[in-house]
C-alpha cells in the first residue's frame, strides 16, 4: 500500500507560510514529484490559492480552522486528495493561528492513517514578531511558544531585519524552547528541500508506525483490527493506560456486537463509545510520548486473541 507524506506548514500570522510553500513547490516541480496541497484559511477567501496556480492539485478549507471547527472537513479533502491523485506528498498550510498538535490530531483521522505518513511540522518564525510578542495578548504570546515547541523544523524568518545580536539572542530562546528541532536562519522563507528532509525522522523498523517522534517527542500509532475484543477487557485495558497515551481515536468492534461498528474517543483519561449505524474500518489511532509500541501492539493483539477464543469455547 502506497503511503502519501505529509508536511504540516505552521507558523504565525504573516510570518511567510506561503512564501515558504511557493519556494518548496518550484523544488518539487525540478524533482518531478507529484504534489499536492491544501489550503486552510480563517476567512472566506484564499488569496494564496490564486498565488499557487492551478497546475497542482489543491483543496480549500475555509471559513474555521483545521485545529476545531474544520477537523472533519480536512479528512474528507485529504482523502479525497488520496483518492482522487495518488501524490507523492501533501503539504497543508495552516492558519496563522493553529496550534501544531491540533492539526497533527486532525490529520490522523482512523479513516486515512493507514494510508499517510506525516514526515514532520515546519514552522516559519518571524523574528522581528518574536521580538515585540509581548505587545500581543498573552494567549497569543502562548500561542507563538507552543508553536515552536512542538514543531520538527524551524525557520527563523526575515533575518535580515534584525541585527546579528538580536539573531543570536533569539536563536538560545528558541533553543531553549524547542531543543531538538533543526533550525535555519532565513529571509523570504528560503531553505532547499535537503535541509527540510535532513529534519525527517528515522525510527528503523518502526518508521511506519512512528510519525512525528524524533524530534518533537510526539508519537503516533495506528492498530488495525483483525477481529473484535471484549467490551470489559478492553473497557479495564484504557483504565490503566499510562499517563503519556494523550488520545485516542477511532472505530471497533465489541465481541458482544457485532452488528455494529463502534466510534471510540479517548482523551484527558476520558472514554467514550457508541455504536454507528454504518460500518468503518476498525482503526485506532494513538497519539502520546514516548510510550512502548511493542506492548501497546502486543496487549491490543491479545484483547482480540481473547474474544476470539471465548467465541471458539462458546462455539463447541
Amino acid at each position: 500500500m502506497k503511503k502519501i507524506n505529509i508536511s504540516i506548514l505552521g507558523g504565525f500570522l504573516g510570518s511567510g507560510k506561503t512564501t515558504l510553500l511557493q519556494n518548496i513547490l518550484k523544488e518539487e516541480k525540478k524533482r518531478n514529484r507529484k504534489v499536492a496541497v491544501l489550503l486552510n484559511e480563517i476567512g472566506e477567501h484564499s488569496v494564496d490559492t490564486d498565488i499557487i496556480g492551478t497546475k497542482i492539485p489543491l483543496k480549500e478549507l475555509l471559513n474555521g480552522c483545521i485545529c476545531c471547527t474544520l477537523k472533519n472537513e480536512l479528512e474528507i479533502q485529504l482523502l479525497s486528495l488520496y483518492q482522487q491523485h495518488q501524490p507523492d506528498v501533501i503539504y497543508i498550510e495552516t492558519t496563522g493561528v493553529a496550534h501544531p498538535l491540533e492539526v497533527l490530531d486532525a490529520c490522523l483521522s482512523p479513516i486515512i492513517a493507514p494510508f499517510i505518513d506525516i514526515k514532520s511540522i515546519i514552522s516559519v518564525v518571524d523574528l522581528k514578531r518574536w521580538m515585540d510578542r509581548y505587545e500581543l495578548n498573552q494567549s497569543l504570546q502562548k500561542l507563538l511558544v507552543e508553536q515552536i515547541r512542538y514543531s520538527d523544523y524551524l525557520l527563523l524568518n526575515k533575518s535580515d531585519l534584525v541585527t546579528d545580536k538580536e539573531q543570536s539572542s533569539i536563536q538560545k530562546e528558541i533553543i531553549k524552547i524547542n531543543p531538538k528541532a533543526k533550525i535555519n536562519l532565513t529571509t523570504y522563507a528560503q531553505v532547499s528541500l535537503e535541509e527540510i528532509n535532513h529534519s525527517n525522522r528515522s525510527c528503523g523498523a518502526t518508521h511506519e508506525e512512528l510519525h512525528v517522534h524524533h524530534h518533537l517527542h510526539i508519537q503516533t500509532m495506528t492498530y488495525q483490527f483483525e477481529g473484535s475484543v471484549i467490551k470489559k477487557e478492553f473497557d479495564e485495558w484504557i483504565k490503566n493506560l499510562p499517563n503519556n497515551i494523550y488520545r485516542i481515536k477511532g472505530f471497533l468492534q465489541f465481541e458482544d456486537d457485532q452488528v455494529h461498528t463502534h466510534l471510540f474517543q479517548y482523551s484527558y483519561r476520558s472514554p467514550y463509545s457508541f455504536p454507528q449505524k454504518k460500518t468503518f474500518p476498525k482503526n485506532l489511532v494513538f497519539i502520546g510520548k514516548d510510550f512502548d509500541l511493542d506492548r501497546l501492539k502486543k496487549e491490543l493483539k491479545d484483547l482480540e486473541q481473547n474474544a476470539k477464543q471465548k467465541v471458539s469455547a462458546y462455539l463447541e
